[in-house]
């Protein structure tokens, strides 16, 4: 509709109200509001190359490699071995952004999809992940100079674009000279050159993208900019006085894995003399691509096998966090297995959610059959083989379900519940039910959760998540903490949910129909697995329950479980004092043995209490005292977060205090 027309039905439509009659048009939207794209719409750099991944996995791509140019992001490459793109379909995607072939007849003639289901891909037969059409485009977030190569097999052409987006401004729009010229008009949001090039290489087929000039506020910000500015400005040392010791920068808590961090942008020749800190990562140049995921994983489960378990970001730099969130987003493999390819010979405590009003969870019995094959899911049958390396590195889905680190827990061994639900919306108008819904999912008990970033609810649609975990369980609330701290889920949505998807794919719209039915059936799982879980642990508390030798002890006990339960933590779950002997060369025996307790060294114990008086009576005391002291400050989650070295600090500081003499 041209500008007068559409002034002309605006004036026909307030005359109409104006006189009392009831106005009816149709809800369009400005084609501004999709300029905004090219702003960049994404919270992290790596959500645009999640967003171009997950282009190539549509494309039927069996292989994506992604060069970053760490640690100096100065340019980037995508390249992928899919289809590729013809003439039309390159023009189709350029000229309509948000205005997607995918999933409509559009795609069929363009070839892009199958030819009787728009929602699969073209040969793969794949679930696609994207529909709105603003995928390239996420580029934004990164640069607004980039090129495009693509070329479909048996074309005797590469097929290259190169483009440059505009920053879209409020303000270019308010200064026009016709306030309403821009009203209804497509927004130009850059230029873009395209021609083709001969090749005699007729076979080959796929799709790179080049990014060129990466912004300084992204660069900043995979370079770990906020974490390393911290040490930039240190103080000279030996200028510092103990009593302002605490001012000093060097004392900011740096990750323990990262890709080092550079002083300059000086040649690769010069590489070592560029770094103000050299790189710390768990592998060596030399592992195999597919061995430096997995050893990134191992060192995260090894950081926090004997304490509590920190958040990712106590531990990996920005560039290695973006690493593990692609691995948890993207279709990829599990490191081991799916969950639902597991059997009772691999995790023994199983149990069904029950779909009925006030059901309760049920064991499942014991069989060697994979528990996708025994329930009827399908989550698990889906075939990748889609593999993605970024910058060496072969990325896998970083979670796994036995050999998990132990913990203070009462109860040892995890326990897993799974589900699914088919919810019958065939009475139900389609404009208020959303559609079809379908889904499979498991929720892990386990007695820690490392990283602590895994604890909450993942949902995945056609097995792809821009969302993480969230930790609230779609606002579950629940008084047991201890309980829901300790549970990762994942929901595989097989039909539905899509339409939820806020246009970032990182963030649901609540209100949508399919997410409400979602999230009163999670209510419902954890209700069952928490009373599930009470009488597991009543039991295992039968079982385990030892008279208290003395009234002392039985005093302590008594007040820490006070304090514990006013905490909302569980009372039978302490930590214990444990002294470690170093000398004895155990070392994996007694990590495994005394995981997550208060560790204090000998050497260190045995300067404030020597050994030959340790066991009289009243150093047997303050060693409970002590200990108490601890599961009272644990119980206020003051050592949450802590390492064990500053827990092993604040057990010395506390039982040189109790030892004190009058």
């Amino acid at each position: 509709m041209d500008l007068k027309a559409e002034i002309k039905l605006e004036q026909q439509l307030i005359t109409s109200i104006s006189n009392g009659d009831i106005g009816e048009t149709k809800l369009e939207t400005d084609d501004k509001v999709l300029a905004r794209v090219t702003d960049g719409i994404y919270r992290q750099p790596g959500s645009a190359l999640r967003e171009l991944i997950s282009n190539a996995y549509d494309a039927d791509a069996d292989n994506v490699y992604v060069e970053t140019d760490a640690p100096r992001f100065d340019t980037m490459t995508i390249r992928d071995d899919g289809n590729g793109m013809s003439i039309s379909t390159l023009v189709n995607m350029l000229r309509h952004i948000g205005g997607s072939a995918k999933r409509t007849d559009k795609g069929k003639d363009l070839k892009v999809t199958d030819d009787t289901d728009n929602s699969l891909s073209l040969n793969k037969k794949r679930k696609l992940i994207g529909k709105i059409g603003i995928g390239l485009f996420s580029v934004a977030q990164l640069t607004r100079d980039f090129e495009i190569v693509t070329k479909q097999a048996g074309s005797d052409f590469y097929l290259k674009a190169k483009v440059q987006l505009f920053n879209f401004s409020d303000e270019g729009v308010k200064s026009s000279d016709n306030e309403n010229s821009e009203r209804g008009k497509s927004f130009q949001t850059g230029n873009v050159k395209i021609w083709k090039e001969s090749t005699n290489n007729i076979d080959a087929h796929g799709t790179d993208i080049l990014l060129f000039n990466i912004k300084q506020s992204a660069k900043e910000q995979l370079k770990s900019g906020d974490v390393w500015g911290q040490t930039e400005n240190e103080s000279d040392v030996e200028n510092i006085s103990e009593e302002n010791d605490f001012l000093d920068s060097s004392k900011a808590i740096l990750p323990d894995f990262h890709i080092g961090y550079l002083t300059n942008n000086k040649g690769i020749q010069e590489y070592n003399s560029d770094f103000a800190r050299l790189p710390s990562l768990p592998w060596s140049p030399e592992d195999k691509p597919e061995d430096k995921f997995l050893k990134l994983y191992d060192a995260i489960l090894d950081k926090t096998k004997n304490a509590v378990s920190p958040k990712l970001n106590f531990i990996l730099d920005n560039y290695l966090q973006m690493i593990w969130t692609l691995g948890l987003s993207i279709p990829l493999d599990y490191i081991e297995k799916h969950p639902f390819s597991l059997n009772t010979g691999d995790l023994s405590d199983v149990y069904t959610l029950s779909n009925k009003k006030k059901g309760q969870a049920e064991k499942l019995p014991e069989s060697l059959e994979p528990f996708g094959e025994t329930l009827g899911f399908s989550s698990q049958k889906i075939q990748h083989n889609f593999n993605v390396c970024v910058d060496g590195i072969k990325l896998f889905r970083p979670l796994k379900y036995t050999n998990l680190p132990q913990s203070k827990a009462l109860i040892k061994k995890p326990i897993l519940f799974l589900g699914k639900y088919h919810p019958n919306l065939s009475g139900v108008d389609i404009r208020d039910s959303g559609g079809e819904l379908s889904f499979e999912a498991y929720f892990l008990w386990a007695p820690k959760v490392s990283p602590k970033d895994h604890n909450g609810s993942l949902i995945r649609i056609h097995d792809a998540s821009g969302i993480l975990f969230d930790e609230t369980f779609m606002k579950y609330q629940v008084a047991e903490y201890t309980i829901k701290s300790q549970l990762t889920a994942e929901i595989f949505v097989t039909k539905g949910l899509d339409s939820a998807l806020n246009i970032d794919r990182e963030s649901f719209n609540t209100g949508h129909p399919h997410y409400q039915i979602v999230m009163r059936w999670v209510h419902s799982a954890i209700r069952q697995i928490v009373n599930r879980y009470k009488i597991i642990r009543k039991e295992a508390r039968n079982q385990s329950i030892t008279e208290e030798s003395d009234n002392f002890s039985q005093k302590i006990s008594e007040i820490v479980s006070s304090s514990i339960k006013s905490n909302f933590r569980d009372p039978l779950e302490l930590a214990k004092l444990v002294v470690r002997d170093e000398s004895v060369d155990n070392t994996t025996e007694q990590d495994s043995t005394h995981a997550e307790n208060y560790i204090i060294s000998k050497k260190n114990f045995d300067e404030i209490i020597p050994t030959r008086t340790q066991q009289t009576p009243k150093n047997l005391k303050l060693i409970k005292k002590s200990e108490a002291i601890l599961q009272v400050l644990d119980g206020y989650g003051v050592l949450d977060n802590m390492t064990v070295n500053s827990q092993e600090e604040l057990l010395l500081d506390i039982v040189r205090i109790l030892s004190l003499e009058d």
